[in-house]
């Protein structure tokens, strides 16, 4: 396995980091087959279906993926390190019963399984002050053809679902097609 130790001088490079790891995820076989097992009883074209498939798939769980029966568990990293884990590692992990991780984990891990099932989707940090950026969740645009609406998939909230995003307060955005959004 190969470790990598950044020094980062600010939150948009964590976010390009991250978004580098998911990239890459979308294609990977193991994540690919992830998605279609998860969003395999929604019909043809059924967009919505597949964003609350994979958002339960990864939040709650699914007997349709294994490695996700029980959902990603939400777990902190040290407080001295911020620790992130491609999406097609963590499955693997998964595998092996440790199948958890942070706000970085679980948006990277939603993020890849649309991606791969061709959801225009990026990373959304978020934090009570501009510039102060604490927490990260997936997004994705729908529908697939002429996306028009952001939809917020944050999958480590206990009280949140499909659409829901963090009240008050300022994001940055870093899509996987490489553009980028501050709010």
């Amino acid at each position: 396995m190969r470790l990598s130790v950044f020094n980062v001088a600010n939150q948009r490079v964590v976010l390009e980091q991250l978004r580098e790891l998911t990239l890459r995820s979308t294609v990977h076989p193991l994540v690919t087959t992830a998605a279609r097992q998860i969003t395999a009883l929604c019909e043809s074209r059924d967009d919505e279906c597949e964003l609350e498939a994979v958002y339960e798939a990864v939040k709650s769980g699914t007997d349709r993926v294994p490695e996700l029966r029980r959902g990603l568990r939400y777990v902190a990293d040290p407080h001295w390190a911020d620790h992130f884990t491609a999406p097609y590692r963590l499955l693997m992990q998964c595998q092996k019963g440790a199948c958890a991780g942070d706000c970085d984990d679980h948006s990277m891990l939603v993020a890849a399984l649309l991606g791969s099932i061709g959801f225009r989707t990026g990373l959304r940090a978020w934090g009570p002050k501009k510039g102060e950026y604490i927490h990260v969740y997936a997004v994705a645009k729908t529908p697939k053809k002429r996306s028009s609406e952001v939809v917020g998939l944050d999958t480590t909230v206990p009280e949140a679902y499909v659409g829901w995003e963090p009240p008050h307060g300022y994001t940055l955005t870093a899509w996987l097609d490489g553009d980028e959004d501050d709010e």
